[in-house]
């Protein structure tokens, strides 16, 4: 396999982003060998001084898995910060399809308890995701951010994706809800929900993908 091809077979990420940094990494071994040739080694001699004058794959991919991780890391807090946002204007106010259906609310301590963990954990959640969103995206220009912070956003995000669902789920289910109740919310906020925690599990993997094993240049 060529030194490319091995690049990016250890490389795990944002498409876009990966392609990018394989490109930049052609660009650069394509000027590297030019100049080699120029120099006077032959085509396949500049070829391989170029490629190990860039680095091993191991270290090459594990500087560029930084750069990786960061951006999963930010894609994934931008989705929850998208999903989180329309909540509140689906089932409190603006289309409200909590109150669609005339049926009484509980008056229990367990219900109430939940009613103010889910504005509460809601609110946290995104300000944690608008927090996570700058951190990794122009807190780049002040600080470093690395793979503990992507860890740090995905883990989050997990967290924010899981404990939603589940404490408007424990409310309706003691709230003697409709089927219809329960599969809107399950397409307007489960689902979605789903796929953010799908994004944050992808971008853990991205971030604690250990350094593949070096190997000559070819």
């Amino acid at each position: 396999m060529s030194y490319l091809g091995e690049l990016e077979a250890a490389l795990t990420g944002p498409r876009r982003l990966k392609r990018d940094l394989l490109q930049e990494a052609a660009d650069h071994l394509e000027d590297a060998t030019e100049a080699l040739i120029e120099a006077g080694h032959s085509p396949a001699s500049a070829r391989r001084r170029a490629e190990a004058d860039f680095g091993p794959i191991a270290e090459v991919a594990d500087a560029y898995a930084e750069t990786l991780a960061v951006a999963s890391s930010r894609r994934t807090a931008g989705l929850l910060l998208f999903v989180l946002s329309f909540q509140p204007f689906l089932w409190d106010s603006g289309v409200n399809l909590g109150r669609m259906f005339d049926k009484a609310v509980p008056d229990t301590w367990w219900y109430a308890m939940l009613d103010v963990g889910i504005e509460v954990g809601g609110g946290i959640s995104l300000s944690g995701a608008a927090l996570a969103l700058v951190v990794t995206g122009v807190g780049n220009r002040w600080f470093p951010v690395g793979r503990r912070e992507a860890r740090l956003t995905a883990l989050f995000t997990v967290l924010a994706s899981l404990f939603v669902p589940l404490t408007a789920w424990s409310m309706m289910a003691g709230s003697h809800t409709p089927p219809v109740l329960w599969a809107l919310s399950l397409v307007l906020m489960v689902l979605p929900l789903a796929a953010v925690a799908a994004s944050a599990l992808h971008t853990l993997a991205v971030a604690g993908t250990p350094a593949p094993a070096s190997s000559p240049a070819s």
